[in-house]
């Protein structure tokens, strides 16, 4: 901006005026900076080392080695100490004491952060240890087992069992999930893993032992019109059949509603349906018996012999 040589002192707006009763500097003997005095202002450069010293400012540049005025930087200075900080690794020259290596070298280190299960495995002599150790030995048997089966076909290959297909194997999934319901069945006996044998027809009538599942519920039983098998504890279950004298179709559904259907009686035979469970799946097969034949025959030739238990008196003493 240029100065005038005869600034004009009835504008009292000027920026640059001259106050009354002072005598007018020339521009070449008066520098421009030394016009007005020096206030704070916020400077993103570096003040020039000859400069007078500056008022107090913002600097974003890193202070030269020259003694400079009292400054605000954003920028730490080379050869001031680094600031205090948060480190997460040891320093790299803190030196070990020689029994502190020592012992750390014989010794297991520990694994850094949260551990839910332990640094040390479960001791294989703990009754849980030799409980899963159980479980895994019968789960190797059973997939054993279910290898050397045969081929068969599975409930969404065949839609009636009959003299032609007389038999289906559920997948381990089918097996083991929801439960499996049989309907237009007329009685049902079934046995348990420990032998444990009973039976029951649709009218309410029992025989043998009824065996109970840890949730208070019947393995086998009826729910009105309806045979069911409870799947979730189907591993209790050794085998089951079902008779139908009825005129209709006996039906299996499973949880996932895939279905099967057995023929009624005719020509003087009726259909039964064998439910058994080898290793982790279940086979349904379809048997052929006289029409005539009392369910007690039924049983007895498919070795089904009621068991009973002893009443509690008998234990009193």
């Amino acid at each position: 901006m240029n100065n005038p040589s005869a600034p004009r002192t009835d504008l009292p707006f000027l920026r640059r005026r001259i106050k009354p009763g002072m005598a007018q500097p020339t521009a070449s003997s008066v520098p421009a900076s030394a016009s007005a005095p020096a206030s704070p202002s916020l400077s993103l450069r570096q003040p020039a080392p000859a400069s007078p010293p500056a008022s107090p400012s913002l600097s974003l540049r890193q202070p030269a080695a020259t003694p400079a005025s009292p400054s605000l930087s954003l920028r730490q200075p080379s050869t001031a100490p680094a600031t205090p900080s948060l480190s997460l690794r040891p320093p790299a020259s803190a030196a070990q004491p020689a029994s502190s290596a020592a012992t750390s070298s014989t010794r297991p280190q520990r694994p850094s952060g949260l551990t839910l299960g332990g640094a040390a495995p479960a001791s294989s002599t703990s009754p849980r240890a030799k409980k899963l150790a159980a479980q895994r030995e019968k789960a190797k048997r059973e997939d054993h087992e279910v290898q050397l089966l045969f081929p068969a076909p599975g409930i969404r290959d065949i839609y009636e069992l009959n003299l032609v297909d007389r038999v289906l194997r559920l997948s381990p999934l089918e097996s083991s999930v929801g439960t499996l319901v049989v309907g237009g069945s007329t009685a049902v006996a079934w046995e348990d893993v420990r032998r444990v044998t009973g039976g029951q027809t649709v009218d309410g009538h029992k025989a043998g032992t009824p065996v109970m599942t840890k949730g208070n519920r019947e393995l086998v039983g009826y729910h009105g019109r309806d045979a069911l098998v409870s799947l979730r504890h189907v591993r209790e279950l050794r085998r089951a059949v079902f008779i139908n004298r009825s005129s209709s179709a006996m039906g299996v559904r499973l949880f996932s509603g895939e279905s099967v259907a057995l023929p009624p009686a005719a020509d003087g035979t009726q259909m039964v349906l064998l439910l058994h469970r080898i290793g982790n799946v279940l086979e349904l097969r379809a048997e052929p018996v006289p029409h005539d034949w009392s369910d007690l025959q039924i049983w007895q030739e498919f070795d089904f012999s009621m068991t009973h238990s002893a009443p509690t008196s008998a234990y009193g003493r």
